[in-house]
């Protein structure tokens, strides 16, 4: 039996807390890995499949649209082609970062974030840098051989983790999805309408 797309979405969230949490032990050297050059190549090796994860996330959140125009969307690979790919079908297809509810009865009020998450500018520079730490430099190439990554590993954490902890997803139909991922235990996943101002 096929899985629905929202427990695809959930599952996806699932393995991304997994490899964030790997990352910051890692981080803190809670696993020994000498030398320092194998350390940064297994935590930018997490953070490329968190990102390939969020990409392929978007897809079970719009996967009949976008199925229509790849036929073979489980053969995609790279992550800024399937974000591409999905834009073209749902330009709201990024997740947008929530705070915490706010509650009053039934009735669950989210304001959004305006800095601090992983923009998707933001993903392609973290693709990239994370391509060029995975990839053994070219003896010949001239320059720095140092790579700027922009942020600390800490900082690239806490900026996936503030863009998923609360956040929205928007299907092609205009439906919403609310997902919480909390630190520990289940992951949940709510189906949302836009409020009245």
């Amino acid at each position: 039996m096929l899985e629905s797309d929202v427990q695809l979405y959930v599952n996806s969230m699932a393995r991304i807390r997994e490899r964030i949490n790997f990352i910051e032990t890692v981080n803190v050297n809670q696993i020994n890995i000498p030398p320092p050059a194998f350390k940064a190549e297994l935590m930018f090796l997490q953070f490329r499949k968190v990102l390939e994860e969020i990409a392929f996330s978007t897809i079970a959140a719009n996967k009949n649209a976008y199925s229509v125009l790849h036929a073979s969307f489980s053969d995609q690979w790279k992550a800024k082609a399937i974000l591409e790919g999905v834009n073209k079908v749902n330009a709201n297809f990024y997740p947008v970062p929530l705070q915490a509810p706010i509650s009053a009865g039934h009735d669950h009020h989210f304001e959004l974030f305006a800095e601090g998450y992983l923009t998707p500018d933001e993903f392609v520079t973290l693709y990239e840098v994370s391509s060029q730490v995975l990839h053994t430099r070219n003896p010949y190439k001239q320059g720095d051989p140092m790579i700027q990554a922009k942020y600390t590993v800490q900082e690239w954490v806490s900026r996936i983790q503030k863009l998923l902890s609360w956040h929205q997803v928007q299907l092609l139909n205009g439906d919403l999805w609310v997902i919480n991922i909390p630190s520990t235990g289940d992951i949940h996943a709510y189906a949302a309408s836009p409020g009245s101002k």
